[in-house]
This record gives C-alpha cells, structure tokens and sequence, in this order.
C-alpha cells in the first residue's frame, strides 16, 4: 500500500518517469488494483500460467488472499519489517520465496526457523545492486543454501539475478538452485532501476536467457555418478 509503506517525504521525492515527477506517481502507477489484478487472473488461467505477486505489508497480504495463492514472495525490500515476516509465517502455510538482499547469514539463519511449517520455502540469494557486480554475486551462498536444504525437507536453493546476462544464472543452478528470478522488460525502462540488468521480451533476449539455463540444467543432470551413452573409449589392463 504506497500511502502507507512510504514515508510523505519519500512519497514527494522527485522522480521522473513515464508516469510523472514525483515518487509517489512512479510508485502508485506500479501497483495493480483488485480489478487489475483480476484481469492478471483471468489471462493466466486462460494459459495455464501460475503466478504470485510480491508482498510489503500487511495490508496487501490481506488483499492477496483474495485469489488464494499458493505462493508468495517477501523480498528484501521488508527483511526488517519483523511485523509482517511473523504475521505471515504465522497465517500462511503454502510456499513462500524469501530474497535475501542487503543481510547476512543471520537472517537466513533466522528465516528458515520462522517458515519451517511452511510447505515450501525458496530461499533466494540476492545481492541488492542493479547492476550486481560479477564478483559480488556470491553463487557460493546458493551452495550454502543448498547443502542447508539436505538438512530440512521444506528448504529449497535459489538465486535473484541482478546482474547482467545468464552467466550467474547459470551457475546458480550448477551450485543447486530450485527457482532463478530475473528481472524482465518489453523493450526499454530507462526510468527503473533494473533496466540494466532485466532480460528484453520482444528481441529475443529472453529467450536466449531461458535457452542458456535449460543448457545448465542439462548440463548439471545428477549427481548420481553414472556411466553415459556417449561414453565408449577404455582402456584395460591385460
């Protein structure tokens, strides 16, 4: 709820955008309204297309509710709002995706006792810069999570992708990631913040971003050691 999640300094900050000169008017243009997100709802039936909606407050957790969701995400924008982190862990039950930008390993650590009667918990690596340099993207962390997952069933790796192309991505999901995010746009947004780092819908960059993960995917297969198909030169001791 922008009204109430901003503070009125921040709400008359200037921004220029498409849609005005002011915080407030890049913000409430974002934000869909029930009838909207209706629509949103309708369409994604239509194609057979699930989707979630990311959640700041309160508020709009109880809005959300509306269409029964099965998933949601808490991103780093609210790490600290320990209000709504509880609340949520307390009324929700399904699958929650949780980023984890701009804190360290006590708040997973935090995390992941809090939703642990959750059906599933995505725990995303996240480093909040847009652009996220290369050697700031710390894909270790993604193992980390992953070797944590071993430990508890609900637990599932995942990687936020601030930077730019699928290289991080990539190897997010060598490192055993279950769910990659990554920010998209139709043409250009040079007025947001992530246009730099989000994959183009309409010239073909999305789908190459998607074709470079399905690759790492196949490329990763099982860590059961097995002998391959193609495998076929030996040599033997006589």
């Amino acid at each position: 709820d922008v009204d109430t999640f901003y503070s009125k300094e921040k709400l008359i900050e200037k921004y220029d955008s498409p849609f005005g000169k002011t915080f407030s008017d890049y913000r409430h243009a974002l934000e869909l309204n029930l009838e909207q997100f209706e629509i949103v709802d309708k369409i994604c039936k239509k194609l057979g297309i699930k989707w979630f909606a990311s959640i700041l407050d309160i508020k709009s957790f109880k809005f959300i509710q509306h269409f029964n969701p099965t998933l949601i995400k808490l991103p780093s924008t609210i790490s600290q709002h320990q209000e709504l982190l509880n609340y949520v862990a307390k009324n929700y039950k399904n699958d929650v995706v949780i980023s984890t930008g701009f804190e360290n390993e006590a708040y997973h650590s935090r995390i992941i006792k809090l939703f642990k009667s959750c059906r599933k918990l995505y725990l995303l690596q996240t480093t909040s810069s847009y652009p996220t340099p290369g050697d700031e993207t710390q894909i270790g962390v993604v193992r980390h999570y992953y070797n944590l997952s071993k430990q508890q069933n609900n637990l599932y790796a995942g990687f936020s992708s601030h930077d730019i192309g699928s290289l991080g991505s990539m190897l997010a999901i060598a490192a055993g990631a279950m769910m990659v995010e990554k920010h998209i746009k139709i043409g250009s947004v040079e007025w947001a913040h992530f246009d730099d780092v989000a994959v183009n819908l309409i010239n073909g960059d999305f789908r190459n971003y998607i074709l470079d993960l399905r690759k790492a995917e196949l490329m990763m297969g099982s860590e059961i050691k097995k002998i391959q198909p193609s495998e076929h030169h030996k040599y033997f001791k006589k």
